[in-house]
């Protein structure tokens, strides 16, 4: 995007909302190797973000930021409602909100006293665990519920899943058949429980419990190599004391049953750095209730990240 267009533009939407003069530097250096349709984009979400309750000035920005093309934006009332859609999640043909909250909530409350009852070692993540918790009432689709799992129990959730009526995908080893699958229609997680009367699944995310209670991610990824599915294996190692700052120990209490979650502070972390409409409401909505403290000490306990390659056939320390 040419300089001079992203100062005026930049300067103009500085008359409604402030920006410190470090920040319009860096939005000068990072917007200036943008395509239009990119800064546009980023522009409008804030705008949304920051004025949607303040119409005249929303439509002042909204208006600022048509004017770098025209040509490929909407009109001003078209982005309005396309950002209201977005922001709210609502894909058309699923279900209203109301019906997607009941589903969220009854789903929630089966499968964790099922995981309880096995004795699974598991949390509930993600943003939606953290406005149950705090008592923030639910505002927007969610499609899944994200649940973290620790690899030693997957016999037993897998035994849950089929018991459930839902199908169950454990793709960290694939075939080559069910890789060529993947390739075509891509799972949102690698390892999936989908409900079979709509889009709503159950997505897991593998970890490993060390020895001293902290907490190593996993994360899988294919390749195929001379004819053969290749697995790596991508594994994030949170210290103790990061461990209690990301993971609450003590159970929510929600409607007969209890979860263990992650803490509000891990969830605003995360979401702080995502630039989706609803990562970007979510943050809004969390973040009066952060515990400042924690989330600087949180910054100084980072994940250690290592890259394991080739794990194709699963060792003692990988398989279940």
């Amino acid at each position: 995007m040419d300089l001079l267009k992203i100062k005026s533009t930049i300067k103009a939407i500085s008359n409604v909302i402030p920006i410190e003069e470090a920040k319009k530097e860096e939005m000068y250096n990072r917007f200036s190797s943008m395509e239009d349709k990119e800064v546009i984009k980023e522009l409008v979400m804030a705008a949304y973000s920051l004025l949607r309750d303040k119409p005249e000035l929303y439509d002042y920005a909204l208006t600022v930021i048509r004017d770098i093309n025209p040509q490929i934006c909407p009109s001003v009332e078209a982005m309005k409602e396309k950002l209201n859609r977005m922001f709210a999640n609502e894909v058309e043909g699923n279900m209203s909100l109301e019906e997607n909250h009941k589903l969220v909530s009854n789903e929630l409350i089966r499968f964790t006293k099922m995981l309880n009852l096995y004795d699974i070692d598991y949390y509930i993540v993600g943003a939606l665990p953290c406005f149950i918790k705090l008592g923030i009432e639910l505002f927007r689709y969610h499609d899944d519920i994200d649940i973290m799992i620790n690899e030693n129990d997957m016999p037993k959730l897998k035994e849950i899943i089929e018991m459930s009526g839902y199908t169950f995908h454990d793709d960290r080893f694939p075939s080559i058949e069910r890789f060529n699958e993947m390739q075509n229609n891509k799972p949102p997680h690698t390892v999936l429980a989908q409900n079979p009367d709509n889009e709503f699944h159950l997505g897991f995310f593998t970890f490993a419990r060390e020895k001293d209670n902290s907490i190593t991610m996993r994360e899988y990824s294919h390749r195929l190599e001379d004819g053969r599915v290749i697995v790596d294996v991508l594994e994030r190692r949170s210290d103790l004391v990061g461990t209690s700052l990301r993971y609450d120990d003590a159970p929510t209490e929600y409607m007969g049953t209890s979860f263990r979650t992650s803490t509000v502070e891990d969830v605003y972390h995360l979401k702080s750095y995502m630039r989706r409409p609803k990562d970007i409401t979510d943050v809004k909505k969390l973040e009066p209730f952060i515990d400042k403290v924690k989330l600087e000490e949180l910054n100084k306990h980072p994940n250690e990240q290592v890259e394991l390659h080739d794990v194709s056939f699963p060792s003692s320390t990988l398989s279940v």
